[in-house]
């Protein structure tokens, strides 16, 4: 449904006693005794640092949310003039993108975040510290365009590129802000059966129902299905019973598509199709009841839907399992 890094701008001291500490509080992240260094012009922490501890930048991330097409949100930035003094006067912060902070904290962090294209965010060129204060915050605008790509991991790389006093800091003058976001058919739902479910390769697995699960963004239109309750086990996954005891089709989860009008337009399996030692997919069944209904205020009510196991281990396409489903929103995740 998402790191930097910056020029090193202080002195030996600060080189020697800093750089190579991992990341922690603002505070203390240098090991600088601040009462007697200049102030430091830095980002300062937007919730918890997420990046591993030998990073070299930062991360900070933010769940938007529920984002409709066209809608913009927004997640905040904190800048800070850290140390002894506050703001002398009006301070002027330039910020800017750094690509290649982001490379290497791809690499640090074993991450693949990419950078959203231009038209997907809204970022001021310059923001002030006010004199007399520490610190200020930004806001920085997430638009769910027709750029907006649900499968990619998404983070800014932010820089402070210049700033008209202090010291720009060496491992908080650049951070990662990862974001994501979550389309209109997410949220809890309690899963039932419209019909029996039937396993034709074993009479002792049967339906497990009814149960609350978790419908998690795929993409712009569809959904995963999650045990986050762990009614079986608590990853991407279909719970069902074998005989009296709780379980689950291995490298199955079931991923429901959706069109504007109102329809279940396509199911495939979130392992991909033709997954694990079965070769395990998803498709849907065409022949039963495929429909999304909507409240008033636009949310999901509830949808129905038809849609089958295939496994091909032994013969191409055969279908196991047939399932027959409501889910009903229940609230957001």
């Amino acid at each position: 449904m998402k790191q930097l890094k910056i020029s090193t701008l202080f002195f030996s001291v600060f080189l020697l006693s800093g750089l190579t500490s991992c990341l922690k509080s603002n505070d203390d992240k240098m090991g600088l005794d601040i009462s007697k260094s200049g102030n430091i012009v830095e980002f300062a922490n937007t919730g918890d640092n997420v990046a591993v501890a030998a990073s070299t930048y930062p991360r900070f991330t933010s769940d938007l949310g529920v984002v409709n097409v066209g809608d913009t949100v927004f997640f905040n930035v904190n800048v800070s003039y850290s140390g002894s003094d506050d703001a002398p006067e009006d301070i002027t912060v330039s910020l800017a993108l750094d690509p290649a902070a982001l490379t290497l904290f791809n690499d640090q962090n074993e991450t693949d975040y990419v950078a959203p294209p231009a038209d997907l965010f809204k970022l001021p060129a310059t923001v002030i510290i006010k004199k007399g204060t520490r610190k200020t915050q930004v806001k920085v605008g997430i638009v769910n365009n027709a750029s907006f790509d649900f499968n990619v991991n998404y983070a800014l790389p932010l820089q402070i590129s210049s700033a008209s006093k202090g010291t720009i800091s060496g491992n908080f003058g650049k951070a990662m802000y990862s974001f994501s976001a979550r389309n209109k058919y997410d949220g809890i739902y309690t899963m039932s059966a419209t019909a029996p479910m039937v396993d034709a390769a074993s009479a002792t697995l049967t339906g497990y129902y009814p149960l609350k699960m978790h419908l998690i963004t795929y993409s712009g239109n569809s959904v995963a299905l999650y045990d986050a309750e762990g009614n079986a086990a608590k990853t991407y996954g279909h719970p069902i019973w074998s005989v009296t005891v709780p379980s689950y089709y291995g490298s199955f989860s079931p991923v429901f598509f959706f069109d504007n009008n109102g329809n279940v337009i396509g199911v495939t399996n979130y392992y991909g199709q033709e997954s694990g030692g079965n070769k395990r997919s998803a498709a849907l069944d065409p022949t039963g009841v495929n429909k999304i209904v909507f409240k008033g205020d636009g949310k999901v009510d509830y949808f129905e839907v038809s849609y089958v196991m295939q496994q091909s281990v032994s013969t191409p396409f055969a279908i196991r399992t047939r399932f027959h489903e409501k889910f009903t929103y229940l609230g957001g995740r």
